[in-house]
């Protein structure tokens, strides 16, 4: 097997692993701790999600698109490693501010604890997917996806502590960190160079439009999660993490479809081949509409009784809701290509203005939906989100790519 063959299928074997950790974390706390601590765990996770934009801060698809080694392998890590610690401290302030019990305390900052970890990896990984060896980071994935749900699984059911599981996970990535992930970088080039207080500013400097966009992103996912938990209960916000979980794993799409692709990108934009530009993006465009569709259908025909039998859980009265997502989450995917594309051309103030103006949308609306129709006025929210976010994002692609032409001819 070829190297570009290793690298998209153990690409794909890890992206997949790796999101679909999460369903298989919410289906056993709802199956072994109840509802209740479903809503505590989804809503703890998916924050912990949030916050690990900050950890990545400008994320793996900037580093690896780094082309011009004006900063160092290891002036990212550094630089990750800082964003990392501010992560953990945002996060007990968080419990503090939202006034939290000690249980769901504890849970939140664990969560926060494992999402921390990959945040730090993604460093690593960025440096091997330079290095031409993205199978590796394939297989860190799954791995640590696999072996943090079996022991999940197993200390849970011996325990039914949530608390105890959590820590299971968070132990088990810090091994598989410091035993496998820290040594991949050893076999490929790796630019270090001493610390650098100005690298690092500079790295947050040049950064800072990435991670405000990328941190917005997540933030609009899961912005109906914040309305609930301020308003509704806690197995109300079990419910919605079942219904938008598929539409989460969505994103995996645009993920396996734009990582074997942006060194290429990259590429072009530094050679100024508009046409090989314009075509690839044509292409990923154009499959993510076909797996778009075929998605739609098939959960239209098989996901309500589907996530019924995982869960265990009567969701006929969100029907509507569910298809409402699935729908906007295909525009979610293709969102999450464009957005790549335009990191990759560093057309990210624009992203970053988008993103904040349908923010401060977003949070409204979520807050008024969710008063007036619980969980299908979330539904809502999040599909309003997702056309507004792919529809703006699709004018602002179009412009670069007209600007990139002039210039380039």
């Amino acid at each position: 097997m070829t190297k570009d063959k290793k690298n998209i299928i153990w690409n794909i074997i890890g992206a997949t692993a790796n999101a679909f950790n999460s369903l298989f974390f919410a289906i056993i706390v709802t199956r072994i701790n109840g509802i209740n601590d479903g809503g505590i765990f989804t809503y703890s996770f998916a924050t912990a999600c949030l916050l690990y934009m900050i950890g990545v801060y400008s994320g793996r698809t900037f580093q690896v698109t780094d082309i011009t080694n004006k900063n160092s392998d290891s002036d990212y890590i550094y630089h990750r490693a800082i964003t990392c610690v501010v992560m953990i401290l945002i996060s007990i302030a968080f419990v503090f501010i939202k006034q939290y019990d000690m249980y769901k305390s504890i849970i939140f900052v664990l969560l926060c604890g494992y999402k921390c970890i990959e945040a730090f990896s993604e460093s690593l990984y960025a440096v091997v997917q330079k290095g031409d060896l993205l199978y590796k980071v394939g297989k860190s994935m799954f791995f640590k996806a696999f072996i943090s749900v079996i022991a999940f699984l197993i200390i849970d059911l011996l325990t039914k502590n949530l608390i105890a599981s959590c820590i299971s996970i968070v132990l088990i990535n810090i091994i598989i960190l410091l035993v496998y992930d820290s040594k991949n970088i050893k076999e490929v080039k790796f630019i270090k160079t001493k610390f650098s207080k100005n690298s690092i500013i500079r790295l947050f400097k040049i950064g800072f439009f990435t991670f405000t966009l990328t941190f917005l992103a997540n933030y609009l996912i899961n912005a109906p999660r914040y309305a609930i938990d301020d308003i509704l209960t806690n197995d109300l916000q079990t419910i919605f993490g079942i219904i938008i979980m598929p539409a989460t794993l969505m994103a995996l799409l645009g993920q396996y479809i734009i990582q074997p692709s942006l060194i290429k990108l990259s590429e072009c934009i530094k050679d100024k081949k508009y046409i090989e530009f314009k075509s690839i993006i044509k292409k990923l465009i154009m499959i993510i509409g076909v797996l778009g569709i075929i998605v739609i259908f098939g959960a239209y025909i098989l996901e309500m009784p589907a996530l019924k039998l995982i869960y265990g859980v009567e969701l006929s009265p969100y029907f509507n809701g569910m298809m409402i997502i699935i729908i906007g989450s295909v525009l979610y995917s293709l969102s999450t290509i464009l957005s790549a594309i335009l990191i990759a051309m560093r057309k990210t103030v624009g992203q970053a203005i988008i993103y904040a103006i349908t923010a401060i949308f977003t949070t409204i609306m979520s807050y008024i939906l969710v008063q007036k129709y619980q969980i299908f006025g979330a539904s809502m929210t999040y599909f309003i989100t997702m056309v507004s976010t792919a529809i703006l994002f699709f004018i602002y692609l179009c412009y670069g790519i007209k600007k990139y032409k002039k210039e380039w001819n």
